[in-house]
């Protein structure tokens, strides 16, 4: 089980870079704060991709962040860890805090779209 799970994460990651619609979207939310979103899985075999990124290990999870934030084009040169937090809209949530760069907060849906906020005044 443990396999398959870095299996699907390596996956989500590949995928991420691959996939189509991966072109990211940014969205002024207010002037502090900017929405954008990046593809890091594709369910087309009816995977839940947000379950699968929740079963993951740390080290995992912050991999599949990094390539989404850099995928939205939002700066983050590592993610230095992530906490989870509690689910927002029924989806996931988790701050990732990225190496000199300060956080984003990243929600992912089963369809594996990563929706992320970013705050520019932190």
């Amino acid at each position: 089980m443990t396999t398959r799970i870095l299996l699907a994460g390596l996956a989500l990651v590949a995928l991420a870079g691959c996939n189509k619609g991966s072109e990211a979207t940014g969205n002024a939310v207010a002037d502090t704060a900017t929405e954008s979103n990046a593809v890091v899985g594709n369910d087309s075999e009816g995977n839940n991709v947000a379950a699968q990124v929740v079963a993951m290990n740390d080290a995992q999870r912050n991999v599949v962040f990094i390539r989404a934030i850099l995928d939205a084009k939002l700066p983050c040169e590592h993610v230095e860890s992530s906490q989870r937090l509690p689910d927002q809209d029924g989806l996931p949530l988790w701050r990732a805090n990225c190496k000199g760069a300060g956080s984003h907060m990243i929600t992912i849906t089963p369809g594996g779209e990563a929706r992320i906020v970013s705050r520019t005044d932190r």
